[in-house]
């Protein structure tokens, strides 16, 4: 099932519903200039933690390299990153000249509390079913990306919800085709997989809650911003962050994580091969 385009946002049984703003951040300088050899000359030669494959339902595994290298692999190598993904990546306080490039405040609420990360990676990339705790708004600045989701309650109907520990989202056990072909799904008259396919400019709506597992259509970037009222966000900043010190002394989530790798030890950072220009 496609997704609607409402200029509004609009709301099921009382609660608000995913919408796809199409074209909303067309204008942004970001979606009419950024590609990833641009942006591997700007921002800076800096480790960074890749994901290997897909965390919210397999192993944690990572992967240490050189942001500038692997931006310019995605641009010219993508074969020798597949299935290597940045995610929530403080993209922003890297390289902060790329904040004229956005302009995110005319997506959020007047008064709301934000949070912003990028999504970076190669065709195939992705992210299993999960929910955020808050408000999400996507912004596809490059490339094209694939959300499925479904209604809040779809995987605790159908008691697939993981005991992996994730900080600010919880996670199915399985994929949202897998969860609608339960009985009990299908006996409650659960609906069908909602996919929003999101071009350059393009802006979703994912309010908290909502579940959604997302896949890379080729290599792009995406940035996200969470959201929410003060006093809301307060009380579960609080909360959260009570169950993670919970977390760091195994109290919560003895069955994995995705923060820390299942590996005991890191790889050290390698420089990437195609990065033979580079200065040591």
């Amino acid at each position: 099932m496609s997704a609607p385009a409402p200029s509004p946002p609009a709301r099921d049984g009382g609660g608000p519903v995913p919408w796809a703003d199409r074209g909303a951040a067309a204008h942004w300088p970001a979606v009419r200039t950024w590609d990833f050899d641009r942006l591997a000359e700007v921002v800076p030669e800096l480790p960074v933690t890749l994901v290997v494959g897909e965390r919210e339902r397999g192993r944690t595994r990572v992967r240490t390299t050189y942001l500038a290298a692997y931006l310019r692999a995605l641009g010219t190598h993508e074969d020798s990153v597949r299935g290597l993904y940045l995610k929530e990546f403080d993209l922003l306080r890297a390289a902060p000249a790329l904040r004229d490039d956005l302009c995110p405040q005319e997506l959020f609420p007047r008064g709301a509390v934000t949070s912003s990360s990028a999504w970076i990676g190669p065709t195939g990339a992705r992210t299993g079913l999960h929910y955020d705790l808050l408000d999400n708004v996507a912004v596809q600045l490059v490339g094209r990306k694939r959300f499925r989701l479904l209604p809040p309650g779809s995987v605790q109907r159908v008691g697939a919800l993981s005991p992996r520990y994730d900080k600010w989202a919880r996670l199915s056990r399985l994929t949202a085709e897998e969860v609608t072909q339960q009985e009990a799904h299908r006996a409650a008259g659960g609906p069908g997989v909602l996919t929003v396919d999101l071009d350059p400019g393009d802006v979703l709506h994912v309010p908290a809650g909502w579940w959604h597992e997302v896949e890379n259509l080729s290599p792009g970037v995406l940035l996200s911003g969470f959201h929410g009222v003060q006093p809301t966000v307060g009380l579960l900043w609080m909360r959260e962050s009570a169950r993670h010190a919970a977390h760091l002394v195994r109290m919560v989530g003895r069955n994995g994580c995705t923060c820390h790798s299942d590996a005991e030890t890191a790889h050290r950072p390698e420089r990437h091969p195609t990065d033979r220009h580079e200065q040591p």
